[in-house]
């Protein structure tokens, strides 16, 4: 079956919003950069590394829930 009419629009208005909305991008760019540094670095973590990975991880994504929440005007 095919797609609804409505669904690429929405995926289009949502790339529009995420070129937008700058601080967003920035901040999930960070986010991925730090995802993607944890895994390249080593396989078997202490308890500590581990719960410190996790912390910056939950920071992270903590702005960007807040910044994703905030109101925007767009351009």
């Amino acid at each position: 079956m095919s797609e609804p009419a409505s669904r690429p629009r929405a995926g289009a208005e949502m790339a529009g919003e995420r070129r937008s909305n700058e601080v967003l991008r920035t901040l999930v760019d960070e986010m991925l950069e730090r995802v993607r540094r944890l895994s390249r670095g080593t396989t078997a973590w202490s308890a500590e590394e581990r719960a410190q990975a996790e912390a910056e991880l939950e920071a992270i994504m903590a702005r960007v829930r807040g910044e994703a929440a905030r109101p925007h005007s767009g351009k």
